[in-house]
């Protein structure tokens, strides 16, 4: 499809796409995930062997991230303060399986969906491969090496040079394996391309490229059809009887639905190639169809209706499970994050997995895909870019291909305040990318203003989108841009930067340049003084500290919304919406993520919710700003011994009409809703303290905070209460200490063990602490403000599993699974 884009207009991308989903074959796609044998450490090229010994080497399934499971060390690991304190180094994995009679004559393919670093592949002692980038998916064809009887596949994966990232990244086979099992003749890896060529007012014209492996040249034929969510065919369509290697099919499809966020609906394609009557390989994959609009004028447009982008940036890793994810844990945050009203991520600073697209595409989130941090001047002494000139046009070419048929992304990044910038390697990539694929490209950290010149075409010029980051956030950056580049699409890829501990408040406002600065701007000579008055001021809800214990704590930050680094989150998403042509904003983060903290911190506090998965009180606030859904959320907790008679700032976030405090059951007034977080001045007294929101005159949502007395047993909260044996699904218990009514006790931090007895293992612990560097595969976790999380998976057997919790003072609690 022809894109139309002028600089002294808007340029329109009218374009639907269908979602990747776990493929399914003719033939047969294996799962290919247990039984591995691991060794952390070199053990040398004997291991590649198939007469290797390994029966001493740990025995688990994938995917794994050995990091995760190792202590933090400041000095001895070698990795640092961005890529997270844990260790790195080599790690071998082998695996031996028996070759199927029924292989014969068939093509025999493994793909490996990611492994973190520099990994090669060997079968049976014959290289497959190396593959430097951490990030991208790639497949090996075994059917050359393969022989009867047992088989062994070796990988090692490198990560002796630690210094790979400016985050917590993972080490190891963390993504899913499988086996294609095919015949010679078959679809290639990524080598369906689908797309909408016009959309009409009652049908939509599509066509379907498919690439073909096809060694002996047979002449075969494509069959593609469409089916309904109740499996009924609404569009067929057959290609020619001599295709050799590429086909393209038209379809036409009445009256499709379209999909968004507030619709995900998809379809399923089915492509096929077919030889005299016999079928020969066939790939199933949902489908969906959407109009996107981008324009200096409007910003962005879905299906026709102007939206604006409710966004996050993501990392890839999840806390305690680090970069070996469960489906569940993964599903659970995107939930989390669309119960809040986000309706876009930002994937920082790389390729993401397959199931999150695809659970992106089923929810409806929208996806700003970035594929790459840095270029060809490493930003962490060992990162990628050391080898970006030789790897990044087969990298990212993968990276479009996989990608490029899902609803959900709608465009593309190319990086992130890269370093050293050169104009030629941009052109380099927005060419590649717009020759595979037609949404715009974009460049997080792009914008004109950030310390370049103004000239156009040198600073963003090739970039169909520029991209905000951090100065986003500074007085007048916006305007300035638009009085310069009126003609330009923009978006806000890193804006703002705010900072929040779960359970901590202070009421007097903290900069982090000023009060907790980052470790670069210790060295950056702008002080605080210069740099105040590129800020907008964020006032202090007290004359005098209401939390002056909390000084204790320097890297604890408030969750009042007044800890920030230029702007809170109110003042950033105001100003979003204020500027029509700005299409929307990704705030940094959204959960709390391992590396970029000094030590002895673990991680920072920029997220909405924290390395746990529990929301702050930000999370709360933007679903005020992002939800249409009545709710009211109050701060802070209500247990404040010793401090009777104190006036205390509650903040109340609601978008309903009007809220109406009460306090032991007394009414301290109304106040109407206008765009900001309400506030009540309010001498301390224990009890109750509740706000009722109103739309009109019906109460609509609540929110009640109770005084705690001491702590007395433990309760929880469950994702899922039944698991299905043998399978990966996971539990995720959220356990809270509270009194003897139930109250959370937001300032306990007992110290929880966990005895696990029946069919389930530890999958990990954690609470949310940024500074308790504890390990996350022991059966014990200290509290933290009151919460801890314990994950645990399904085993293969079924039955029932009890977990007891303990602790010195509290009276035991038992938790009872079923597992299937």
């Amino acid at each position: 499809m022809k894109k139309v884009y002028n600089k002294s207009c808007f340029f329109l991308f009218l374009i639907a796409w269908f979602t990747c989903v776990p493929v399914i074959y003719a033939g047969e796609k294996l799962s290919f995930n247990t039984c591995w044998k691991f060794y952390q450490g070199d053990v040398g090229m004997e291991a590649i062997e198939s007469s290797y010994d390994d029966t001493g080497w740990k025995q688990l399934s994938l995917p794994h991230d050995w990091s995760i499971e190792g202590a933090y060390d400041q000095i001895a690991n070698g990795t640092d303060w961005q890529s997270g304190f844990l260790p790195a180094g080599i790690g071998w994995y082998r695996k031996t399986f028996v070759y199927d009679p029924t292989w014969v004559a068939k093509k025999v393919r493994i793909q490996f969906d990611g492994i973190y670093l520099n990994s090669e592949v060997w079968i049976n002692g014959h290289s497959l491969g190396k593959r430097p980038n951490g990030y991208i998916g790639f497949e090996y064809d075994l059917t050359p090496y393969l022989k009867e009887g047992d088989n062994c596949i070796a990988v090692k994966v490198d990560q002796s040079k630690p210094l790979t990232a400016r985050w917590y990244t993972g080490s190891g086979i963390y993504r899913y394996v499988r086996l294609h099992i095919s015949s010679p003749v078959h679809i290639a890896y990524s080598g369906v391309y689908f797309k909408v060529d016009t959309f009409l007012q009652d049908k939509a014209l599509c066509a379907v490229n498919v690439s073909v492996v096809n060694p002996d040249k047979e002449k075969i034929r494509v069959i593609s059809c469409l089916q309904d969510k109740n499996g009924q065919t609404i569009a067929r369509s057959i290609g020619s009887e001599d295709t050799l290697f590429e086909d393209k099919v038209e379809m036409n499809v009445v009256n499709p639905e379209r999909w968004s966020p507030e619709s995900p609906v998809v379809y399923t394609l089915i492509c096929q190639l077919e030889k005299e009557g016999k079928i020969l390989d066939e790939v199933r994959q949902l489908v969906g169809f959407r109009t996107l609009e981008f324009s200096p004028e409007f910003g962005f447009k879905l299906n026709g209706k102007e939206t604006k982008l409710k966004g996050v940036c993501d990392h890839h890793t999840a806390g305690a499970v680090g970069a070996a994810v469960p489906e569940d844990i993964l599903y659970y945050r995107l939930k989390l994050l669309k119960d809040m009203g986000c309706n876009a991520i930002r994937t920082s600073h790389n390729p993401f997995s397959p199931e999150f697209y695809t659970m992106c595409d089923t929810i409806g989130l929208m996806v700003l895909n970035e594929g790459l941090d840095g270029w060809n001047t490493p930003k962490a002494a060992d990162d990628y870019g050391n080898y970006f000139d030789e790897w990044w046009k087969m990298d990212m070419t993968d990276f479009i291909k996989r990608d490029r048929n899902h609803p959900s992304v709608i465009m593309w990044s190319i990086g992130n305040e890269v370093s050293k910038a050169s104009q030629e390697v941009q052109r380099n990539l927005v060419d590649l990318f717009h020759s595979l694929d037609t949404r715009p490209v974009t460049q997080g950290g792009a914008d004109p203003t950030r310390g370049m010149s103004v000239d156009y075409e040198k600073n963003f010029g090739m970039l169909d989108v520029v991209g905000f980051n951090g100065n986003g956030e500074e007085v007048g950056e916006f305007e300035k841009f638009r009085n310069d580049f009126p003609s330009v699409c923009a978006v806000a890829t890193e804006v703002p930067h705010t900072y929040q501990t779960r359970g901590v408040y202070r009421t007097k406002t903290q900069w982090r340049r000023r009060d907790f600065p980052a470790p670069w701007e210790k060295k950056d000579p702008i002080k605080w003084d210069k740099f105040e008055k590129r800020v907008f001021p964020i006032p202090d809800l007290s004359e005098e500290e209401f939390f002056p214990e909390e000084k204790a704590y320097p890297y604890y930050q408030s969750s009042y919304d007044n800890a920030s680094v230029r702007i809170s989150v109110r003042k950033a998403w105001q100003r979003t919406c204020s500027f029509p042509w700005l299409m929307g904003e990704f705030r940094w983060g959204s959960f709390d993520y391992l590396g970029e903290a000094e030590w002895p911190q673990r991680c920072g506090n920029f997220g909405i919710i924290d390395v746990a998965a529990m929301p702050k009180d930000a999370y709360y606030l933007y679903q005020s700003l992002w939800s249409d859904k009545p709710m009211v959320h109050l701060l802070p907790h209500w247990t404040h011994t010793g401090k009777e008679g104190k006036t205390v700032p509650v903040v109340v976030y609601t978008n309903c009409d009007s809220v109406e405090l009460f306090l032991n059951n007394v009414s301290l007034g109304i106040q109407p809703y206008i765009g900001e977080q309400l506030i009540w001045n309010i001498p301390y007294e224990a009890g109750c303290i509740e706000a009722k929101a109103k739309i009109g005159n019906e109460i609509v949502a609540t929110d009640i905070q109770r005084t705690a007395s001491s702590p007395y047993t433990v309760g929880f909260s469950a994702n899922k209460l039944k698991l299905k044996a043998g399978s990966s699904e996971v539990s995720r218990l959220e356990l809270s200490v509270v009194d003897r009514e139930g109250v959370l006790c937001p300032y306990a931090s007992d110290e929880l063990s966990f005895e696990l007895d029946g069919p389930v293992r530890l999958l990990g612990v954690d609470n949310g602490d940024p500074v308790d560097m504890f390990p996350y595969k022991q059966p014990r976790c200290k509290s933290f403000r009151g919460k801890c999380v314990l994950l645990v998976q399904a085993t293969d057997m079924p039955g029932e599993a009890v977990i007891t919790v303990r602790s010195d003072k509290l009276a035991e609690k038992k938790i009872t699974l079923d597992i299937k």
